[in-house]
């Protein structure tokens, strides 16, 4: 009886476990799924409460809005959600310049060196590249700071010459320039006065800079001074109130002859780039730096250079300073190549200045051409003449393009020193190519004509063209109708550097032939307008004389073109020398607005500051000269 007693209490402890089993596993399940409840409430209330979106009112767009917080209106404030932008259009894209079949360096039987710090190397990359970007806004600076205003050399004028002109000019003041100097090997002869390419540069420094020049007191402390700078072929450079032509500072003498333009250093310091154009007494030509601070020479580069091919010694290619870099790239008529970081230090407060040049790095070339020119002596006297380059670079992106003495126009990647591709121009080139960008068809151009020298027959003529190139590939866009041109005791054919049309002379392109002959006759010098689609000629107009000047378009504000032309003296049927000129012509038609003579002959290039006209001649005298 007592052991089915037990087994009944066995069995009913069992049950009643199993039944807190049962009770437990419930309560856990339901704690799970009212956990599970208020977690999904919670989020829930978050979604809703938290952050809504509700209509914006318009009946449009839904815009977003925060919940307020405790202590804050119930009134949401709304934030719209910032309305996508529009995907702009890609510009298109200009590409880097590549060679093609007839422009590829192996073509032209390319041979280089290249040097660092004195010594031999087979490959060169910068550590820091240069590059110019895709503009010619060279400098802030008001005015003409290197030959033709900046780096794709394509003005030569500053401004406007305001809301309307007469057409009318006048000179204004004039001011000797009367030092001159010897030629090497020479008693009787001399160079003096301004030559070519002999532009002035114009510059109105900020006042904290020209407060510490050393100008004359007359004109440092004037507000509205602008300084003309011009070295000349007498080894003299002068410094001359733009306003009046009188002294701002007096000039410096050298001991060698400038026949270039100089540079003046971009970001507004105080330093002046302006190199030799021949021997002297006091040795081979060089390039030099001075402080415009206290005229003092800074640093020189290149006399007697070892490294060079080519005897002659020569730099009247216009300096380009890269600001981004303090580096310098300079072409000299040596064929050396250049490039070196300048290490400048200037003081705005003092107005102190140095440079101590380091990563002095050169590069030289041949080609076919000039080996075959130094070994037949293709030119009494001087058998490396298709060497070196004359004629200032242009500078884009991280290209330069540089023409030669020897019919060849080179594309350089300035950080890498490879020749990217090369063009036959087939004679010497003196003045500059200029470059022009086609942004919307994803083109670039080069503008460039050579002189008679290498290609003239023996009546001294030569056949001289002008070209349009691009400057991608460097194929040879067009080719103009040119004319036969006379090579006398100087050169003869397109000394210039082009004037790229711009606002309403958009379309055209202007060039001058120097000693055009026509059946036989020397007839004078063409300045002729071409159309830069098709290279047709526009207009042409005949000055007598031999013309090397180059033509300065400039503008009205309401972009109605002028080009701006100094002419060469001549003589007239009695033997009596006229001239030079200045003249005004309406850049559409070659018609000529007004002109004014000037004593002694015409080489130099002008330059133009909004309505003031600056030139130099050979007769010793530098003009200002007002476009009324």
């Amino acid at each position: 009886m007592q052991e089915q007693q037990y087994r009944q209490q066995q069995q009913y402890y069992r049950k009643k476990q199993k039944r807190k089993k049962l009770i437990m596993r419930r309560f856990l399940i339901s704690l799970t799924l009212v956990i599970l409840l208020a977690a999904v409430s919670l989020c829930a209330y978050i979604l809703i409460y938290g952050m809504r979106s509700v209509p914006d009112g318009s009946g449009g767009s839904i815009v977003t809005v925060r919940s307020p917080k405790p202590g804050e209106s119930a009134m949401p404030e709304y934030t719209p959600e910032s309305t996508p932008e529009p995907t702009p259009e890609p510009t298109p894209v200009i590409p880097n310049p590549y060679a093609v079949a007839g422009s590829r360096p192996e073509d032209f039987g390319l041979q280089t060196a290249m040097e660092f710090n004195g010594q031999p190397i087979s490959s060169y990359q910068r550590t820091i590249p240069i590059d110019f970007g895709e503009t010619n806004e060279y400098t802030n600076m008001d005015g003409i700071v290197t030959f033709r205003g900046n780096n794709f050399r394509d003005s030569a004028a500053y401004g406007t010459v305001g809301a309307s002109i007469s057409g009318n000019l006048e000179i204004v003041w004039k001011t000797d320039l009367p030092e001159r100097i010897a030629r090497v090997n020479s008693d009787k002869d001399y160079w003096f006065g301004s030559g070519w390419t002999g532009q002035p540069l114009v510059v109105r420094w900020d006042n904290n800079t020209r407060s510490h020049m050393n100008m004359l007191d007359s004109k440092k402390y004037e507000d509205d001074l602008v300084e003309v700078i011009l070295g000349t072929e007498g080894a003299a450079i002068y410094f001359v109130d733009l306003k009046d032509g009188k002294p701002t500072r007096n000039k410096i003498l050298e001991r060698w002859t400038f026949k270039g333009a100089g540079a003046l250093d971009p970001r507004g310091y105080p330093l002046y780039f302006v190199g030799s154009g021949d021997a002297s007494e006091a040795g081979s030509g060089q390039n030099m730096i001075f402080s415009l601070t206290n005229t003092a020479r800074l640093y020189e580069y290149g006399q007697n250079d070892p490294f060079r091919d080519r005897d002659w010694i020569a730099y009247d290619p216009s300096t380009i300073v890269h600001a981004a870099t303090d580096t310098v790239t300079y072409a000299a008529e040596t064929n050396v190549i250049y490039q070196f970081t300048l290490n400048t230090r200037y003081d705005a407060q003092t107005g102190s200045i140095s440079v101590n040049p380091t990563d002095i790095f050169k590069w030289k070339y041949t080609t076919n051409r000039s080996r075959a020119a130094y070994t037949s002596g293709a030119d009494p006297g001087n058998n490396k003449v298709y060497l070196g380059f004359e004629s200032s670079p242009i500078f884009w992106r991280e290209y330069m393009y540089v023409a030669d003495n020897g019919g060849n126009l080179f594309c350089i990647n300035v950080n890498t020193f490879e020749v990217i591709w090369m063009c036959d121009t087939w004679d010497d080139t003196n003045g500059s190519p200029v470059f022009e960008l086609d942004e919307a068809n994803r083109l670039a151009y080069i503008y460039i004509g050579t002189s008679a020298r290498a290609t003239r027959n023996d009546k001294n003529i030569a056949y001289i063209p002008f070209w349009k190139i691009n400057a991608v590939t460097g194929e040879k866009i067009w080719e103009t109708t040119g004319y036969n041109c006379h090579r006398p005791s100087d050169s003869g054919g397109i000394q210039a550097t082009a004037a790229l049309g711009k606002h309403q002379l958009g379309d055209l392109v202007y060039i001058p032939f120097a000693n055009v002959v026509e059946n036989g006759n020397k007839i004078g010098s063409y300045l002729v307008a071409y159309d830069k689609v098709s290279g047709n000629e526009v207009w042409k107009r005949n000055f007598k004389g031999q013309c090397w000047s180059s033509p300065v378009d400039v503008y009205d504000d309401s972009g109605r073109g002028y080009i701006v032309f100094g002419s060469a003296s001549y003589s007239d049927s009695e033997g009596k020398a006229v001239g030079g000129f200045v003249t005004l012509l309406d850049g559409r038609t070659g018609e000529i607005l007004s002109q004014v003579e000037l004593r002694g002959h015409v080489e130099a290039s002008p330059v133009v500051y909004k309505n003031m006209i600056v030139i130099g001649t050979r007769g010793q005298v530098l003009y200002g000269i007002r476009i009324k």
